[in-house]
């Protein structure tokens, strides 16, 4: 093969790479969660520190940044529905339902992103990419419910489940409209303003609501490590993602997070154990990912729109 072909193939092939190790932190984030928010005063709180610890870490690479004012109205709906609105939402929500409820509904993330980048941003796949996605959806049910719906418990805690699939709608349009900011902003700097938006939106609110502040020293290690993995480097990869390979195949990629989600809700639970259609939803997931690379679409086929990099390149965070 020519030296052109493997450069032109690299940046997509990152693009996989990242989105899988970003379900990873996202499979992460709803255990992670449900521990922190066991020792935090409010789900407030919480959400309003989780914006704040990454918005702290990223702000040296606002140092040069230029945002016109065009963007600047895009980059506060994209902020009020990812930074202020989801988080505040899920946070609520977390506290009404169960783990396992919580592993299964933060997917749906990906499934609003899918059907979003298909309407507004005009992205498509080739047929055999759908049915490879439809085998990852596949999985990652199977792995979610153990196909026990009883356990899933959906009446039993049926407003919470629904605050988090409300929280999953705000993230994704925050998706569709940071997909739109990341053809003229690096990855970075627009994540350091989204991250410091809603810090700064939840600071008077945390005030006024007189909710303590002080977090227990045991809990800080958990909460960096959810601050600046399940939600920092999380969304650093997947906006990569977004930049290399799209928002629809970012999308259809993520559910593979419920794997990860389950394997963890073990580790913490050793008393707990993966059933047999876990194991086979977990085989179906790895099985229709490594089909959806191979089947994967030329970059820019016919009846697709993949977004044009951004003005420093699309290896650029």
């Amino acid at each position: 093969m020519s030296a052109r072909w493997s450069l032109e193939i690299a940046p997509r092939t990152r693009g996989y790479l990242a989105i899988v190790i970003a379900a990873v932190f996202f499979g992460a984030w709803p255990t992670l969660s449900k521990l922190v928010l066991g020792s935090i005063p409010s789900p407030l709180v919480l959400a309003f520190l989780i914006q704040l610890i990454p918005a702290i870490a990223l702000a040296p690479s606002l140092r040069r940044v230029r945002v016109s004012r065009g963007d600047a109205k895009l980059l506060l709906l994209s902020s009020l529905s990812g930074s202020v609105l989801g988080p505040l939402i899920y946070f609520y929500g977390l506290e009404r339902t169960t783990a396992s409820n919580s592993v299964l509904l933060s997917n749906s993330e990906a499934m609003f992103t899918v059907l979003l980048a298909y309407a507004f941003l005009g992205e498509r796949a080739t047929r055999r990419e759908y049915v490879a996605l439809g085998g990852i959806a596949v999985g990652a049910f199977l792995v979610a419910t153990e196909l026990r719906f009883g356990d899933v418990q959906f009446l039993g805690f049926l407003i919470g489940n629904l605050m988090l699939i409300a929280a999953a709608a705000c993230w994704a349009s925050s998706n569709t409209v940071s997909s739109v900011l990341l053809r003229r902003i690096a990855i970075v700097p627009l994540l350091a303003i989204q991250f410091g938006i809603g810090a700064i939106c939840y600071a008077p609110i945390v005030i006024l609501s007189r909710a303590p502040l002080d977090v227990p020293l045991g809990v800080l290690p958990l909460l960096f490590f959810l601050s600046l993995s399940a939600v920092g480097m999380f969304s650093v990869l997947f906006f990569y993602a977004f930049r290399t390979i799209g928002a629809m195949r970012s999308g259809a990629i993520l559910p593979t997070s419920v794997l990860w989600g389950i394997l963890l809700a073990r580790l913490l639970l050793p008393n707990e154990t993966l059933s047999e259609v876990q194991i086979l939803g977990g085989g179906l997931m790895v099985g229709a990912l490594v089909a959806f690379y191979i089947f994967r679409g030329p970059a820019k086929a016919e009846g697709e729109t993949l977004k044009p990099a951004a003005s420093d390149g699309p290896d650029s965070p």
